[in-house]
């Protein structure tokens, strides 16, 4: 097997348990100052439209291939390592490239408290407020980040994301509630 796939499959199960429990950890610190957080705009979206039809298997596909391709393309490439490379960064210390990773990974993490259903009809960003889910995306972001700098290849990040969204997909109509 290749060692970068093997590396990715080895790192996915830590990046997911981690991602999970911070964002468990941020919903239990929340409920001790009686704050009740939201699930994010994405997970009520999906829930709407659960059940195995065309419309649904569509949303598996955009969650599990196309939006970790393109989140991928976007901030791992375009926005991380694009900017790094064209300043002759990427193989120097790792001081910048960490600095603008926490950069990205909070934009990344912002980027996912947009409900972009409503954005498309009000032709608006439509703010969702905060959820307990933003500590755990930019840890998800960061680590994204250090798999496509160890590996090398943007694939093996698409790949961790990919199996990071079917996981939490396939969670959400396991787990009660």
């Amino acid at each position: 097997m290749n060692s970068r796939l093997k590396f990715t499959l080895k790192a996915w199960p830590a990046v997911f348990l981690i991602a999970v429990t911070l964002s468990y950890a941020t919903q239990a610190v929340a409920s001790l100052f009686g704050v009740d957080l939201p699930d994010q705009a994405q997970v009520e979206f999906v829930k709407r439209y659960a059940g195995w039809n065309m419309t649904f298997a569509f949303i598996v596909a955009q969650i599990v291939v196309i939006v970790p391709a393109f989140e991928e393309a976007l901030f791992r490439f375009l926005l991380w390592k694009a900017p790094l490379a064209a300043a002759g960064l990427w193989r120097g210390a790792a001081a910048p490239r960490a600095a603008l990773a926490a950069v990205v990974s909070a934009v990344f993490s912002f980027a996912h408290y947009i409900d972009y259903t409503k954005a498309v009809s009000t032709r608006a960003l439509a703010f969702t407020g905060w959820n307990s889910a933003f500590l755990a995306l930019f840890f998800f972001a960061l680590a994204q980040c250090w798999i496509y700098r160890r590996t090398g290849a943007l694939w093996c990040a698409l790949l961790n994301h990919a199996l990071f969204n079917l996981t939490n997909l396939a969670l959400l109509f396991i787990l009660p509630g």
